[in-house]
């Protein structure tokens, strides 16, 4: 464990200033929820100040969660608390690039039996080394009804040519496709025969519309990156790029 997380929970009931992270379903994905709490956790820790984790019936708290019961923390709790800072993603930029997090996101969280289960059912059992290529195409290719997205316009360019030339340099390795896409992801595997793609039911877990299947295989999709020897991030997400850091494996964009 690492000596920074493991000093702080144990002094953690000694800080006397108080902040909750409070994180809704529209805030953002995967990586955004892992990203803003890790940046805040730091400061936190640099501050020897206590941070909560608000419960806000996420799906992803089902599937990710905190290694430590005690910085989870209730609404009826919170009322208890006298002037508590409340800290929400939206207070940073969105595109905060804090990604080197002097405290390593896997002493913090941890993936439950759902997902490993999940990735078994999922995922060819056979291949136990591999490569990733994750291309997030942005919210106008979402295939979902278009009245729940919340950025119809979001559209992340990428160059298809760079990331045919990383697959092709790449051919002798099983390589884990992984996009929000999935009519672009069937593409790339018809065009490749080295890639390998999981059978999920593609959804964005920031949308009031996506359902518990969607959200179980989108986090099972972020751990199959997370266990890859390298990621290749074809385009802007933090999806990737939080995977990468989970285990701290090499990201190339």
């Amino acid at each position: 464990m690492d000596t920074c997380i493991n000093n702080y929970i144990n002094n953690y009931k000694t800080y006397d200033k108080i902040n909750i992270y409070v994180f809704n379903p529209y805030d953002g994905g995967i990586g955004d929820y892992i990203k803003f709490f890790m940046h805040v956790l730091m400061m936190c820790v640099k501050n020897k100040e206590r941070l909560y984790c608000r419960k806000g019936n996420l799906e992803i708290e089902k599937y990710i969660k905190l290694k430590y019961d005690e910085m989870y923390i209730d609404d009826d709790k919170i009322k208890e608390l006298n002037n508590p800072e409340i800290i929400k993603p939206h207070f940073y930029h969105y595109t905060l690039h804090h990604f080197d997090f002097n405290i390593n996101i896997r002493d913090v969280f941890y993936f439950t039996d759902e997902i490993k289960i999940n990735c078994e059912l999922l995922f060819p059992k056979e291949i136990t080394s591999y490569i990733s290529v994750h291309v997030r195409l942005g919210d106008k290719y979402l295939e979902t009804e278009k009245q729940y997205i919340q950025f119809p316009d979001d559209e992340r360019g990428f160059s298809e040519e760079k990331m045919y030339k990383f697959i092709e340099d790449n051919s002798n390795k099983h390589i884990f496709f992984c996009c929000d896409n999935n009519a672009y992801k069937l593409k790339i595997k018809e065009r490749y025969n080295n890639i390998i793609t999981i059978n999920s039911d593609i959804g964005h877990t920031a949308l009031h519309n996506t359902t518990h299947k969607q959200v179980l295989d989108a986090i099972t999709e972020f751990y199959i990156l997370a266990n890859s020897n390298t990621i290749f991030g074809a385009s802007r997400s933090g999806f990737s790029l939080m995977a990468s850091k989970f285990n701290n494996i090499i990201f190339i964009e």
